[in-house]
């Protein structure tokens, strides 16, 4: 607790910064001021007044043993200070950005004589041109992995000089190697490279597609699983290039969103009218207030970055010193959008803001990494938490039934479980089947629908599972079908099988359930055949 000695201190009026340390001498909290007296004295008031308006406050004060204030000329020069000593000491209270030492960039080294491109930590006012920043350099270093790849660009942290023998880089690659000639061929491929890092990505996407079908349809599933890999990273470096906004307008959307002690920005940058790029950032703090979180970003984002957007949207007005501090350099408008064309681009961005805070939240819990190779193993935009599983059995034409079986986040959830006895079919048709129980089941309206529903088996079930959903009032969000030997997933209208590695844990799990199913139908049918013999003897 705060003695009287230190409350009744007479702190300077001046712009700076104010650091409430702990008995031990370590830092709890740093804080800006445009007038350090008024502000400090603010946090002398009964604590029962501070924990009406942020019960955070009131706990710190109360940890807090001192106070030491460091005066500057005027409040960006404070606000420049504060984001520095919150980086070095990381205090107990303050808002803190994950992984943020400084933003990864891709640099490419166009004053050369041979161009190149490297992983930077900083913009220079050199002749390079800087792509980024990016949330971390796992993104940068796959974007400069495609480039190799697909571009033979050349990646070196050090100056290329015309040589007489190919690099190892070039000869693993198989390109035209730039130290033994600087051919056209090279240049013209590290100027296409430059367009991808730009944010052109059809043209790769197109290709990887094309080959990742055709390993597909020569059975070629190990290749396929690492050329739909290569299109993951690459459509989680970009999202799709429609255009929006009519005027073809530039801009940035920045969104917070927060949720238990953590709290997610999306940035999410629009080019000529199109949503070019996408990243997130986490913040974590025992307290998150959504109006530091924006403020800490733009001012550890923007304060760097060159040339700033000339419009920003966000969806909480940051602190004018803020605005102040981004305006010394050029002019920015802030704004957060009510109505016109930018409106349905910007709540599309917040919306994803929460969706991607739910999925960081769900990838620190237990069964997370099943879930999330699930939804990348199928293509989803969406973290599926609800599978079910549905299959039949049919031991002659003696008491034929169906069961389905509900997953909740990897685990089997039986208040879901349902057994249900043929009522419409005869014989042993198990096609038809599926079809009634699918029926039936999606006639359920009070009962909630999946994000999955598995079929067990392969297209001709799966075929027969969408005539069932054809007849019925609801239906899950996508609908698939696992066979056996080896373990295949078909989707609708597809006749060959999804691309998937043996070792994916999506697949995993999806035979984890598929068994679960087999297991729950066959005891529901041996259980009936037993009561049935029962009553005949």
């Amino acid at each position: 607790m705060l003695t009287d000695t230190i409350k009744s201190r007479t702190y300077p009026k001046s712009a700076g910064i104010y650091i409430f340390k702990n008995s031990s001498g370590d830092i709890l909290y740093v804080g800006k001021a445009k007038n350090l007296q008024s502000r400090v004295n603010s946090y002398f008031r009964p604590v029962k007044d501070l924990q009406i308006e942020r019960p955070w406050i009131a706990v710190m004060v109360t940890e807090a043993k001192s106070i030491e204030t460091i005066t500057v000329k005027n409040e960006t020069e404070a606000l420049l200070l504060e984001s520095t000593l919150i980086k070095e000491h990381e205090p107990k209270y303050n808002i803190r950005l994950t992984d943020d030492k400084t933003f990864p960039y891709i640099k490419a080294y166009l004053n050369e004589p041979i161009p190149r491109i490297s992983i930077s930590r900083k913009q220079s006012r050199d002749k390079a041109k800087y792509f980024g920043p990016f949330l971390n350099g796992r993104i940068a270093n796959n974007l400069i992995e495609l480039s190799r790849i697909f571009y033979g660009v050349h990646f070196s942290n050090k100056k290329i000089t015309p040589s007489d023998r190919a690099c190892l880089q070039c000869q693993m690659y198989g390109f035209t190697c730039p130290q033994v000639n600087l051919e056209r061929e090279y240049l013209t491929r590290f100027s296409q490279a430059l367009d991808f890092l730009k944010g052109d990505h059809k043209n790769l996407h197109t290709l990887l597609q094309q080959k990742m079908d055709l390993a597909s349809k020569n059975n070629q599933f190990e290749l396929a699983a690492k050329l739909r890999d290569q299109l993951t990273s690459l459509n989680n470096a970009s999202v799709d290039q429609n255009v929006i906004s009519t005027n073809l307008d530039s801009y940035d959307v920045v969104t917070v969103q927060i949720a238990d002690n953590t709290a997610t920005v999306g940035l999410n940058s629009v080019i000529e009218g199109r949503l070019t790029s996408r990243q997130n950032f986490f913040f974590h703090s025992k307290v998150i207030d959504q109006s530091e979180v924006i403020n800490r970003f733009l001012v550890d984002y923007y304060r760097f970055k060159t040339p700033l957007p000339k419009l920003l949207l966000v969806n909480i007005a940051p602190a004018e010193d803020v605005i102040d501090l981004l305006n010394l350099e050029q002019n920015i408008v802030i704004k957060v959008p009510k109505r016109g064309e930018k409106l349905a681009l910007y709540q599309l961005c917040l919306t994803d803001t929460q969706n991607q805070l739910e999925l960081y939240l769900l990838k620190r819990s237990r069964d997370a990494k099943l879930l999330i190779s699930l939804k990348e193993m199928l293509s989803l935009d969406f973290v599926p938490t609800t599978i079910e599983a549905v299959d039949i059995s049919n031991l002659g034409e003696s008491e034929p039934v169906g069961a389905i079986v509900s997953f909740y986040r990897g685990k089997s959830d039986k208040n879901y479980y349902r057994k249900y006895k043929i009522k419409t079919v005869s014989g042993q048709n198990d096609f038809a089947m599926i079809k009634e129980v699918v029926k039936r089941r999606f006639n359920d309206t009070d009962r909630p629908v999946p994000d999955i529903f598995m079929v067990d088996g392969g297209p001709v079930q799966l075929d027969f599972a969408l005539k069932g959903l054809a007849e019925a009032k609801t239906k899950p969000k996508i609908i698939i079908s696992l066979a056996k030997k080896p373990d295949r997933i078909f989707l609708p209208n597809k006749k060959r099988p999804l691309a998937v590695s043996k070792r994916e844990l999506g697949l995993r799990l999806l035979s984890q359930i598929r068994d679960e199913v087999h297991r729950f139908v066959i005891s529901f049918q041996r259980k009936r055949q037993a009561k049935k013999s029962l009553q005949n003897t």
